[in-house]
């Protein structure tokens, strides 16, 4: 998929105060930013097309942040991503590597960590 014209940093987590924190840092850095609070939500209503990078937290119901990463990869669409989780756990660690996470950061997470990720995403 050509990703050269990919602008919106998606953030999808199920927690609206962590999903609003996220924005705000996010665009106070000057980036154009889509929340979602599920993974079928962004599946149903994102244009992957449009999306340069994903912040997607790993616990949420119904599809988890890895599940999510997978379905992308299953359908050919993979987007760079950042898994965000509350507890440290290798097993999660190793398998996000699989699914094409770039990296994994653990809540609360660095705000330089994660505006240093999506400037090295966006180029």
């Amino acid at each position: 998929m050509d990703r050269e014209n990919a602008s919106i940093v998606a953030v999808i987590d199920d927690d609206d105060e962590v999903r609003d924190v996220l924005r705000t840092l996010l665009e106070t850095a000057g980036h154009d930013v889509e929340t979602f609070k599920s993974g079928t939500q962004f599946l149903e209503d994102a244009e992957l097309g449009r999306m340069a990078c994903l912040v997607v937290d790993q616990r949420m119901p119904r599809m988890t942040g890895l599940e999510l990463l997978l379905e992308l990869e299953r359908r050919g669409q993979p987007i760079p991503s950042l898994l965000i989780t509350g507890v440290h756990d290798p097993e999660i660690e190793a398998a996000a590597g699989t699914v094409g996470a770039m990296t994994v950061l653990e809540k609360p997470m660095s705000p330089q960590k994660l505006l240093r990720f999506v400037q090295f995403t966006l180029g």
